[in-house]
């Protein structure tokens, strides 16, 4: 193995197929399975000289004495031998576990959206460049957020611009042929707990991407929007960078708009979010706008 190239480490139960596809999102990067004897900490991770620079570590429970092993761990190898870790956490992880665990780890990042994002984290975290869509393909691409929540629906516009998109914003979702056109990227904040959302979302992903906002995001929210067309999912609260760096994806499926004669057009209507709540699917069939 190259000396410079930077390490990730993986800890988790790889025999659960969602754990799975998380370390899968991670191959652009030289990751490594840890052992977990006994079900415990990946010890090696954490050996001087193991050239870990970046665990993963998936944890479904996190238990008192697993932090407090985690601290005795930090204690006893020093901050300089002590690889940067992000801790990915499923919806049954204690609130109180992970508060303690804050000084230990780098982020936090809930399972259900974890190969969404991860590897742009772990881009960032390494200063690779992100491989953003440059700012002219952005200009020609209009993205409508979608939500009741008036505030949110400011935050999420105004960063879309502010990273080079055609924003605009709704209060409610058209669907049919009231819908935009289908080279526009939605951002909706969909309703979990209204009825017949599912219904909603895949009439739209019928004209364009969907990209859809969980609150309390786990992993069967996640396949019912996936299963309804969403092109992707984040959990709310969202980091901002995650927000852009899903909609630069969407972006990329969306085929570039055919040129026209040259003539005047009228000007077109012109923080990093909380910290996350705690909590991929395989996705379906391409939608009518993606083919070809």
């Amino acid at each position: 193995m190259d000396a410079s190239t930077p390490t990730i480490g993986f800890a988790g139960d790889l025999s659960d197929p969602w754990v799975a596809a998380i370390a899968r999102a991670l191959s652009p990067f030289d990751v490594v399975p840890l052992p977990e004897p006994g079900g415990g900490l990946p010890w090696r991770a954490f050996e001087p000289g193991a050239g870990i620079e970046i665990l993963v570590l998936h944890r479904s429970r996190l238990s008192p004495a697993d932090v407090t092993r985690l601290e005795e761990l930090r204690r006893d190898r020093g901050p300089a031998a002590w690889p940067r870790v992000i801790l990915c956490v499923s919806p049954y992880v204690r609130y109180a576990e992970v508060e303690r665990c804050a000084a230990l780890v780098e982020m936090v990042a809930p399972e259900a959206t974890a190969a969404e994002t991860l590897p742009h984290q772990i881009a960032r975290m390494l200063e690779h460049a992100p491989g953003h869509a440059d700012r002219s393909r952005r200009g020609a691409t209009p993205v409508e957020v979608v939500s009741t929540d008036h505030e949110l629906r400011r935050v999420l516009c105004e960063a879309a611009s502010h990273a080079g998109y055609r924003a605009s914003d709704s209060h409610a979702l058209a669907v049919g042929p009231d819908a935009p056109a289908g080279r526009t990227l939605t951002v909706w904040d969909v309703p979990v707990l209204e009825p017949r959302w599912e219904e909603r979302l895949e009439r739209r992903s019928k004209t364009g991407p969907v990209l859809a906002l969980l609150g309390f995001a786990d992993r069967a929210t996640v396949i019912q929007a996936r299963d309804a067309g969403a092109s992707a999912c984040l959990d709310l609260p969202c980091a901002l960078d995650d927000l852009i760096d899903a909609l630069d994806r969407m972006a990329r499926t969306v085929a570039r708009p055919r040129a026209e004669p040259a003539h005047p057009a009228p000007a077109g209507p012109i923080v990093r979010a909380p910290r996350p709540r705690l909590r991929v699917a395989t996705a379906p069939a391409a939608a009518p706008w993606q083919a070809g």
